[in-house]
This record gives structure tokens, sequence and C-alpha cells, in this order.
């Protein structure tokens, strides 16, 4: 078993996630293994925001192209993603698990569901609103109907697929008309989802839990368990101890840790979004890193410490702090509503340039042309605007 520190162990995954100079947004894509979608607009959505953090010369409709010449797809992960086109095949797992169940949310409405098949192979590519729906009483404002139920069971069912996103407005296809003609469609077995999703997961981070591959998916954790044994045993992972964490052993590629030596540029700035890939799984973000996230829109305003939808910032390999940003569109004002750093973390000037260099491309990147720091974070004027 290979063992190394908990700096380079730190430097190995923040290289996985952030070394893609000269990447496509294809190839970033496909290097994290999925991109997660949010609806939340407070700043440019989270889909835009992990591909501007590793490219920041990005632009949003470069994700909108790729999906238009097919080369990515719409269908979950362990929420809703955007995934390579070429791994199309393993979205069939979750697909029939989903097909041979009750219902994903709700309960299956065979007759909905042959109603809204019915007009998408006569008619083509329809959206929910071109369905007339019976309004009924919930919570949830994109399930007032169960035509959008029935939508909603039939894409994850993978009986149709999004071809088109307008806004958060879909457009939904039969798979047959809305996949490319060289895709594979052959089911997986079992065998080969596990070796794509270990595969997968070290790809994009480097460093893994046998606990955490997987994420959210209804997976036999025991059959996992016992295929990275014998993948141990081949030769095709390696089994690696942290030094200073005990507990599990962590997986990791072939040689790759071997041959991995940190690069000695600059320190970089990240201000990540809460649904990074790099972040999403919180306890591993405490393990490894010993930053606590808690992203607070779910949490009653009264009770929150930070802010609505905080970003992590990560300096290094750092996390240093969380910053509450929203972007005022018709103000074109980047608004600072508040700024917390982490206890004992060290900020020097060298820190102070670089954050305030990435906050500025951020500000650019959502569209706006000033920055305003709000009245609780008076105190930290001079970090955004330093006298000269």
């Amino acid at each position: 078993m290979q063992k190394i520190n908990l700096k380079t162990a730190r430097q190995f995954i923040i290289s996985n996630q952030f070394d893609f100079e000269k990447k496509s947004t294809e190839q970033i894509i496909q290097k994290l293994g999925y991109l997660q979608i949010d609806t939340i607009s407070v700043i440019q959505r989270t889909h835009h925001h992990v591909l501007w953090t590793r490219n920041p010369k990005y632009q949003p409709e470069e994700l909108s192209q790729l999906l238009k010449e097919k080369k990515v797809f719409d269908y979950w992960a362990h929420a809703a993603s955007y995934l390579p086109m070429k791994d199309y095949r393993f979205s069939l797992i979750r697909k029939s698990q989903v097909g041979a169940g009750d219902g994903f949310w709700y309960k299956r409405d065979p007759k909905n569901m042959k109603y809204i098949l019915d007009r998408i192979k006569a008619e083509g590519a329809l959206m929910s609103r071109d369905f007339k729906k019976e309004k009924i009483k919930t919570d949830i404002p994109w399930m007032k109907n169960p035509i959008n139920q029935s939508i909603m069971q039939l894409f994850m069912e993978g009986k149709i697929m999004i071809v088109k996103r307008q806004g958060f407005q879909k457009k939904f296809d039969l798979p047959e008309r809305a996949l490319p003609n060289n895709v594979n469609t052959k089911m997986p077995t079992e065998e080969e989802y596990f070796k794509y999703l270990i595969k997968r997961e070290l790809t994009a981070q480097g460093l893994m839990k046998a606990r955490e591959f997987g994420y959210l998916l209804k997976i036999d954790r025991k059959r996992l368990n016992l295929l990275l044994g014998k993948m141990v045993k081949n030769g095709t992972l390696e089994e690696v101890e942290i030094k200073t964490l005990t507990g599990e052993s962590y997986f990791a590629l072939p040689n790759i840790l071997s041959n991995f030596s940190p690069k000695k540029n600059k320190k970089q700035v990240h201000v990540l979004s809460p649904f990074d890939n790099l972040i999403i799984q919180r306890n591993r973000l405490k393990t490894l890193f010993d930053f606590e996230y808690i992203l607070e829109c779910y949490v009653p305003a009264a009770k929150r410490k930070v802010g609505y939808f905080s970003l992590p910032i990560l300096y290094g390999t750092e996390f240093m702090g969380q910053i509450d940003l929203k972007a005022d569109r018709k103000k074109k004002m980047l608004l600072v509503k508040n700024l917390v750093w982490e206890n004992n973390v060290k900020k020097s000037e060298t820190f102070f340039n670089a954050f305030r260099k990435r906050i500025n491309a951020l500000m650019q990147f959502n569209n706006c042309e000033e920055i305003q720091i709000e009245t609780k974070v008076k105190s930290e004027q001079k970090v955004f605007f330093p006298k000269k």
C-alpha cells in the first residue's frame, strides 16, 4: 500500500480538479465526469460557474452548443447534470432501475405517460407547456399537475430526452431521434458500470474512499467493495494510505501518484460554486481539507451564518473562507453581501491581490461592471478597494 502525507493528497486532488490548461469545454466535462445543473441564479448558474472556474475564458453559449452538437446529454448523476455523450450507455442502469419501480417522485400514471409519448412520436419535440394540464395543490412549482409528473417519470426512465433548454423550459424528444447515430446503447453489466463509476471518480478527484464512489446512487455496496479489492489485486487500482488520517484507505489509478510532482506555480484563488464537483461531498471536504461547508439557501434566514448562496474561497489547497454574492443584473452591480474568513488562516498581501483579481473576473463573468459592498461587510472595504 502506498503512503502519502495529507499535503501531497490535497495537492494531487486540486491538480486533478483544476489543471485544465488549454482544455476545451467538452474535455473539461469529460474530465469532471458530470456537471451539475442548478436553477438558482443569484449569480451565474452553477453549470456555467464550474466551467468558468476551470477556464476563465469560458462563455455560457459553449455549453448550449455542445448540447446542440449532441456531445453532451442531460440526465442524472447524483442530481440533474450534463454528462459526456460517450458515457450514455452507463445512464441505462439508472433508467432501468427507475422503470422497474413504482415511480421516481410520484406514482406512475400509465395513461398520461402514453398520451405524452404518443404526442411526441407524432408531433416531434415538445415542451411541458405544449400539454393541457389540470392544476393541483403543491408547494413545488414545476410539479403543479400530473402531466409534469409523467414527463419527469418518462425522462428518468429514458423514454424521452431533453434536446434543448430555453432558460429552464425543457424540450423533450424520443431517444432514437435525439441521440447521435454512433452512440453505444448497449446495457452495461453491473461490473462494467462499477468500473465506469470508479474510473470516472478517480479521473476527476484523484483519491476516493470506497464509500465515496457512486455518491447518492442506488448501487450494491458489497459487490462494489469486492470489485475494488479485485482491482487492487490485479493492478488496475492502487490502495493509498494518507498519513494522519485514520480509518478507510483511499484508492487511486495505478502509477498516477508515483508520477505526480506538485507544480511550483503561484497558488491560485478559486471562488467555487456550492455545487462544484470538488466540494459536493461535504464529509469528504471536511476530512481532507478541514473545511466545514453548509449551503445556507436551505437554512431559515434567521439561522444563516454566512448567507443565502455563499461561495467557498480556495487558495492553493487551503479554504480561506466564504463570500456571499448576488448579481444585480439591472444595475450591473455585483453585491458583496457577506465575507467570512476561516479561523487561523494567514491572509497575505499576495493572497489579497489574487483574490481581488478573481472577484473582479467573476464580476465580469456575471455581466456586472461594479462591485458594491453591503453595510455589514464595510470593514472589508479595503479587500476590494485598496488605497493606492
